[in-house]
């Protein structure tokens, strides 16, 4: 079941049309209206089900389209991109533009400025970071030598976190120039998010397991956020989900016996330490 979750009111669970049977949230803007995809039963199908984009904005939810779709990001003007069948596109109401590309793929974030960015597949099954924009259409940003590569979110600048795979590598991409970004030592990292000041959050460990949130930005380098908090309240960030341009973090991780937690992490004044609500997930 989706939620939306804040200080003031707490969890508040976002209601499904009849017929849907789950759904998975994935973006919300400054409004607090909510993008993603649900799931739902298809009549006469036994054991089939049917994916759809939904938008969720006061109070009532919206499907984006009847076809297999998802919806993965919106920004504060309620432009919602994501995938449609096997086509890049985005959203503004109902009505659905196509970003280009041939052979299909995903658009991940989009920024104020109505700048896009995710992968695209070619003709070979290759998929490649994009950027998108209304002057240029869909461009490739993939860095160099990168066989394989996914442009994952975009700051409100235009800076772009990318991640290629072949080789395993993690880039930043300003003015068209690519910065390195050098992660955990040892141990796989996934990139989740960045904000306005190209700070960087997400996952790392030699497996699910044991997996540590972290946080990334340019005067410290790579950190484990479990070092950054109070180690007496028995938390183990295990996820860093989202990081907001007030350098608020949210993810998931286990205090005690309780697994599955989700946390708001939030810096305190000399953002030196920073402390933490949790609940349940």
């Amino acid at each position: 079941m989706p939620a939306t979750w804040s200080q003031k009111d707490g969890l508040h669970a976002i209601e499904l049309p009849t017929g849907f049977v789950s759904a998975e949230s994935t973006g919300i803007n400054g409004a607090g209206d909510v993008v993603g995809f649900a799931t739902r039963k298809e009549p006469n199908q036994a054991g089939s089900n049917q994916t759809v984009a939904f938008r969720y904005s006061a109070g009532q939810v919206l499907v984006l389209s009847e076809e297999r779709s998802k919806a993965a990001a919106i920004n504060d003007s309620g432009v919602t991109v994501g995938a449609n069948g096997d086509r890049l596109v985005w959203w503004l109401g109902r009505k659905m533009l196509p970003l280009g590309g041939c052979c299909g793929g995903i658009a991940h974030a989009v920024n104020n400025r109505g700048q896009a960015v995710g992968d695209a597949n070619d003709k070979e099954g290759h998929y490649s970071a994009f950027l998108w924009d209304s002057a240029h259409g869909l461009r490739s940003i993939a860095p160099p030598h990168a066989g394989t590569s996914t442009a994952l979110g975009i700051t409100g600048s235009g800076s772009v976190l990318i991640q290629t795979l072949t080789p395993n590598a993690v880039f930043l991409r300003q003015k068209g120039a690519f910065t390195p970004v050098h992660l955990a030592p040892e141990g796989a990292s996934q990139p989740l998010a960045l904000n306005t000041c190209d700070v960087i959050v997400g996952e790392f460990g030699a497996a699910s397991d044991f997996y540590h949130a972290f946080l990334w930005d340019r005067p410290h380098g790579f950190r484990d956020l479990n070092k950054l908090i109070d180690g007496a309240e028995g938390w183990n960030l295990e996820s860093a989900v989202d990081i907001n341009d007030r350098g608020e973090i949210i993810g998931v991780g286990d205090r005690g016996k309780q697994q599955d937690l989700g946390f708001l992490l939030v810096p305190d004044k000399n953002l030196n330490h920073r402390e933490h609500r949790g609940t349940q997930r």
